[in-house]
């Protein structure tokens, strides 16, 4: 299988809304592949002997608004090229080439990655047998071997409505907001010594219904980046603490829609790791960095089971201007030949006699 032609096939299939079409694209096009109840598609495949069991994991759903697929000789354009088409038709490529004489690899893309994960955990939920996991994101080629966590916080803030015209006769919920993120803004960032500090960042907001009465309720989502060590209670309790005084009641929960993500780190000297960085670096013929990875990722599903490492064509940002998620989101189609010829150099070191 060729991997540019197959990410031209993906990238004509919306998958921001609805998972559906692409869900049977894959289960036409990929060897032994089953949808699963809680949305997963996966394949394995098992040689005749004992040996390295590999894990391949990335997602089939993007973000909105779709971005019509286009491409010119170097590069492929539209919505998921890099986040994470382009890691898809990598993984699907290496995984079709291989014919393991020994052990097995296992090929697993999740359903909603972009939204609430919650099809890769409950896939994952009774656990799973494996000895090493790379999750497809854009990484630029590099290993990736640790990143923050992400959760979403639900702050809804809950005042008395009053007249426009007498303001001060009520207890107004927007501003009461308005004062919650000022000072959830100003918070003084953890930091872990690879990984970096912890953010906090407001997203949606939403308050008030009428433009001549003093609001009664409001609220707000947070977007909290967790380091190594803390725990979505930590960071609820974090929030709740530093909004004690706030002259408003205020609640503090999950938000529904949104992610809820831990953070994750592998040792780079674990010898599934180093192995994996010096095939990249012999088919790619240049010296492959090892280093964080920026965003959260379904690697913090993997974690807690096995070493997981995040790898793929394309990068998140080029240093000045964001790619992925962006109106201008692209891969290079050297990246995407790239990546297919490392993770099936891989897999023909591992699990062939």
């Amino acid at each position: 299988m060729e991997p540019v032609s197959y990410l031209e096939q993906l990238m004509k299939i919306e998958s921001h809304e609805t998972v559906s079409e692409i869900q049977n694209y894959l289960l036409e096009t990929i060897a032994n592949a089953e949808l699963d109840e809680t949305g997963c598609i996966h394949a394995t495949k098992e040689g005749a002997a004992s040996g390295p069991e590999l894990v391949f994991n990335t997602h089939m759903d993007v973000v909105s608004p779709h971005i019509a697929f286009s491409r010119d000789d170097e590069t492929i354009y539209g919505r998921g090229a890099c986040d994470a088409k382009g890691s898809l038709a990598a993984m699907v490529a290496a995984f079709d080439r291989i014919d393991p004489e020994r052990g097995t690899i296992t090929l697993l893309v999740s359903p909603d990655e972009e939204t609430t994960q919650r099809g890769l955990y409950e896939y994952l939920s009774d656990g799973i047998s494996a000895d090493f996991a790379i999750v497809g994101e854009p990484t630029g080629l590099d290993v990736c071997y640790g990143a923050r966590g992400h959760y979403d916080l639900l702050i809804e803030l809950s005042g008395e409505s009053a007249h426009g015209g007498t303001p001060e006769s009520g207890i107004n919920a927007t501003m009461c907001a308005a004062r919650a993120i000022h000072i959830i803004r100003n918070l003084r960032p953890r930091e872990d010594d690879e990984l970096g500090r912890n953010d906090f960042t407001p997203t949606i907001i939403e308050g008030g219904n009428r433009p001549n009465q003093v609001p009664e309720y409001a609220k707000f989502v947070v977007d909290y980046r967790t380091i190594p060590g803390e725990s979505r209670e930590d960071a609820t309790e974090r929030i709740r603490a530093c909004l004690q005084d706030l002259d408003c009641d205020h609640a503090i929960t999950q938000y529904d829609a949104g992610s809820s993500l831990d953070s994750f780190k592998t040792d780079p000297a674990n010898a599934f790791v180093e192995r994996f960085t010096q095939v990249a670096s012999s088919v790619t013929n240049r010296s492959v960095e090892t280093r964080p990875f920026e965003a959260a990722t379904e690697a913090a599903f993997f974690s807690p089971s096995m070493p997981v490492i995040v790898f793929g064509p394309g990068l998140i940002h080029d240093g000045t201007e964001p790619i992925a998620h962006s109106d201008g989101e692209y891969v290079p189609i050297a990246d995407v030949e790239s990546a297919a010829a490392v993770l099936s150099a891989f897999l023909e070191q591992l699990l062939s006699n």
